[in-house]
């Protein structure tokens, strides 16, 4: 079946399965997982499934880390006609159970030797199938239904079931190999987590789509190094991961020598704002040329909206903001300002038309109603503008800008500023009313990176120079400054800052309550 005609993502891999078995699917453990290995273990934990009762429409929460099991039980659950929840493996049982009861989920997929105990929901694993065989009769699968539900993050708020549709995501795919220039000779090496959309639709579906070489890596965001000898040792062309990550690579790599990176066509940077020093300071790390590009997406459109030309430099506006590109084939992208047609430069509500978006949250009409503007463009509750070019430049969340004195502010300004102090780890920016006359004030939060040994001294010295670098840069101080222990901003599973909870622990007494606070600053 040409490539063109597939109309599910059952068809995706059956069909490499015939063409190509031998041939792996994925590298995982440097070990090859052939597409014909893939499908059978698709077969027979869709078997597994039909045997308890699964029927058309059911959903299947997968609580799963990255390795072989996961596309088994995602692609089996699809196959048997169910739909796909994939879940944050990690998650504690408490969390698990409010994603079943969200979605309706009677079936928890978890790993072999885990002992969690959702309540309501009954568990197995993928090797409970290993006896089921993988010839079965599955249902017929229609292009238009839904495939899976992508929960958001959840940072501005509760999350919500993203519907995503096979067709949906067979076009977004279509979409992010025209836009990147992908073909089959590309190798991908990713270490995202697969339960997350970024991981799980650009960095494996497209390759499956492709017939290219994968490597898959275990999640660790805390250390960079397997990935930079992946790509290395593979000769890896294509990666992604959020601006973090890069900046992680950059901490705590002491001799980027080490790591051959050149073979990297594209590196692309999305999922969170990207930051111009990050692209500059990688690429100078690890000797590249233009290789780091800017995207943008959300799930709410499958994944993939736009990413900035592979091989030309960067765009950056004079407030340091990085373009994401241009809109991928039959992309429409909006700024809106009072709810109508923003003209080019004005900063507005960004708003998506594309084959690709969803029609809406899973058993929530009020949140779908309130997800569209002009039935057919899906609102992203992010800000920004386009240039006369129509490049995307993203500014911020709408619900994270803080009003100080009249004038707007962009979290990502003051947390790119402050993040290049010596010694600051990571920062977060919120806006805060303290009940005064002067309104909403300008609040950073930042992490210190080795706490342990510093006196107040060399604390205070860290907060003035904050607020001097922010002042400096952006013409405001800061109300107030606090130094905070490693991991004492709450982040989403993929990494994430919860700017709407932070600000709520601070208010409410609870982030001072709960000891992270070394500093109270400036």
């Amino acid at each position: 079946m040409p490539r063109h005609e597939l109309r599910t993502l059952i068809d995706l891999v059956e069909e490499q399965a015939r063409q190509r078995p031998e041939q792996a699917a994925f590298y995982w453990e440097d070990q090859p997982v052939s597409y014909d290995a893939l499908w059978r273990g698709v077969n027979r934990f869709a078997a597994r499934l039909g045997q308890l009762g699964v029927v058309r429409g059911d959903r299947v929460l997968i609580g799963l880390p990255n390795g072989p099991d996961f596309f088994a039980a995602f692609y089996g659950a699809i196959r048997a006609g169910a739909i796909a929840v994939p879940a944050f493996p990690a998650s504690g049982p408490e969390r698990l159970a409010a994603l079943a009861r969200l979605c309706g989920a009677t079936l928890l997929v978890v790993p072999g030797a885990t002992s969690t105990v959702v309540d309501g929901v009954r568990t197995l694993t993928v090797a409970d199938s290993d006896d089921c065989g993988s010839d079965g009769v599955f249902p017929d699968i229609d292009p238009y239904d839904i495939a899976f539900l992508q929960y958001t993050s959840g940072s501005t708020g509760m999350p919500k079931g993203v519907m995503l549709s096979h067709h949906g995501l067979l076009t977004n795919i279509r979409q992010l190999i025209a836009g990147m220039a992908i073909t089959s000779s590309d190798c991908f090496v990713s270490w995202l987590p697969v339960y997350h959309d970024m991981g799980l639709i650009l960095m494996t579906m497209v390759p499956f789509f492709l017939g290219a070489k994968l490597v898959l890596l275990p999640t660790s965001l805390a250390n960079a190094r397997p990935w930079l000898v992946a790509i290395t040792r593979h000769r890896g062309t294509l990666t992604a991961a959020p601006d973090f990550a890069y900046r992680l690579a950059l901490r705590y790599v002491r001799d980027p020598s080490v790591y051959d990176l050149t073979s990297l066509r594209v590196a692309l940077n999305a999922a969170e704002p990207v930051r111009p020093t990050t692209l500059a300071g990688f690429e100078q790390a690890f000797g590249l040329h233009n290789v780091l590009i800017a995207g943008y997406g959300l799930a709410e459109a499958t994944v993939g909206v736009c990413t900035w030309t592979p091989g030309v430099a960067p765009l950056v506006d004079a407030r340091g903001v990085v373009s994401v590109g241009g809109a991928f084939n039959d992309v429409d992208i909006q700024i809106l300002e009072n709810d109508a047609p923003a003209a080019a430069g004005v900063v507005g509500d960004i708003v998506i038309q594309s084959p690709a978006n969803t029609r809406g949250y899973f058993s929530d009409a009020a949140e779908t109603a309130a997800l569209f503007w002009r039935e057919s463009y899906v609102r992203t509750g992010d800000l920004g503008y386009l240039d006369e070019d129509r490049h995307l430049f993203i500014t911020g969340r709408r619900k994270n800008i803080i009003k100080h004195g009249g004038e707007t502010i962009f979290p990502q300004e003051a947390e790119q500023i402050t993040d290049s102090v010596p010694g600051v780890r990571r920062s977060a920016a919120v806006g805060i009313d303290a009940g005064g006359p002067e309104g909403e004030q300008l609040y950073v939060f930042a992490e210190v990176s080795k706490p342990a040994g510093l006196d107040e001294r060399e604390l205070q010295e860290t907060v003035i120079s904050v607020v001097q670098a922010i002042h400096a840069q952006l013409g405001i101080r800061p109300a107030r400054v606090y130094l905070l222990k490693p991991r004492g901003i709450p982040l989403t599973h993929n990494g994430k800052t919860r700017h709407a909870e932070l600000r709520d622990t601070y208010e409410s007494g609870a982030l001072r309550a709960s000891g992270v606070i070394l500093f109270p600053g400036y």
